[in-house]
């Protein structure tokens, strides 16, 4: 308890933790590596888990990380560092990807994808997803009295959930939806060609 009541005390300090380990030590350590790879899709993915520890932690914890409503200036600036790391991210993925195929229509594809689940979906879906499974969780019960889930790890695990899913569903629209779209589409203009 010593730890949250630290929390408590200094409002930010969970947010300068977060920035500490997800914003400056692993980007630094893949940077290091030279897995420029994994940092690309990395940072997209720093939203959803600021999302996520917000609406999970709230009212307590992570009130200044990525607040949808930006009341305070802490708030406001931390929400808007990690929209821009995301969005180097996403636009590092679709640049690469463009000079690599040689393609620009798929690198655009690309970009708006990851940028339609990085954004709307993770800023407006996800926080809803968490409360409604929060609905959901403390209606179970046993043996007629409700269950009590201390620390709210619940929306936690919620959270991740919905991350992970979220990552693949964008794994598997870039891996598999796109490029046979784009081939599909080649083919048709071969045969309008001919």
């Amino acid at each position: 308890m010593g730890f949250i009541n630290l929390c408590l005390k200094f409002p930010n300090l969970d947010t300068m933790i977060f920035f500490l380990v997800f914003v400056l030590g692993v980007p630094y350590y893949l940077i290091a590596n030279n897995d420029y790879e994994t940092l690309k899709f990395y940072l997209p993915t720093l939203v959803m888990v600021a999302v996520t520890l917000t609406e999970a932690g709230a009212p307590n914890f992570f009130r200044n990380l990525y607040p949808l409503d930006n009341k305070t200036l802490s708030g406001f600036i931390s929400r808007n560092l990690i929209n821009l790391l995301a969005m180097g991210g996403l636009l590092l993925q679709a640049l690469v990807l463009t000079h690599a195929t040689g393609n620009v229509l798929l690198g655009l594809v690309t970009g708006l994808i990851t940028i339609a689940i990085t954004f709307p979906v993770a800023q407006e879906i996800l926080p809803v997803f968490i409360r409604e499974g929060d609905k959901w969780f403390r209606s179970l019960q046993i043996g007629g009295r409700p269950l009590h889930y201390p620390g709210n790890w619940h929306k936690y695990f919620l959270g991740l959930i919905f991350v992970v899913f979220l990552v693949l569903l964008e794994y598997l629209l870039l891996t598999v939806a796109v490029p046979s779209l784009m081939s599909a589409g080649r083919r048709s203009s071969n045969n309008n060609l001919i």
